[in-house]
């Protein structure tokens, strides 16, 4: 499997193997079914991805009020990211077997932001830490295409990334 991020201009073109394709595409939804879960202090995923901006235990009404005014706007930025992934790929060409899709400023923003908050769903749920991430995973372990699928996240966003950067 190897994305390829080609710059062009503003754009980034993006050229996908078919099963790339169909990983990417079951991404929103995880990652939407995600953020659909009722949120509770007690969920390392919720907590990942809307972390408390006071963390001092004293400040909790601070807290709450900062979640109330703030969380809202985060979900409705990561719901249209979401969107216009889905979106971009929808409107991917088939050349010889590979898709391609350009994409414009905001859907690479969209793109390292949806890429960024799957990662960080499947690795809270993984119990991944910068220890584990350079452990061999056992094939046999039942979580380890899991595994395999954060190892692609993490690479494909540190490709386009690089891409970026030039």
């Amino acid at each position: 499997m190897s994305p390829r991020f080609d710059r062009r201009g503003e754009a980034v073109v993006l050229t996908l193997e078919s099963n790339e394709v169909e990983l990417l595409r079951t991404i929103p939804d995880e990652v939407r079914d995600a953020l659909a879960e009722p949120s509770s202090k007690d969920d390392p995923v919720h907590n990942r991805l809307f972390p408390s901006a006071y963390l001092d235990p004293t400040e909790e009404s601070a807290e709450q009020e900062w979640q109330e005014l703030v969380h809202p706007e985060l979900l409705q930025g990561r719901l249209a990211a979401l969107e216009l992934v889905s979106a971009t790929l929808d409107r991917a060409t088939t050349k010889r077997g590979r898709a391609e899709v350009e994409l414009a400023p905001e859907e690479v923003e969209a793109w390292l932001s949806v890429v960024n908050d799957a990662r960080l769903t499947l690795g809270t749920r993984l119990g991944v830490t910068e220890d584990a991430e350079s452990e061999a995973i056992d094939p046999s372990d039942p979580e380890a295409a899991t595994h395999a699928v954060y190892g692609w996240l993490t690479w494909f966003e540190n490709d386009l990334v690089e891409t970026l950067l030039g």
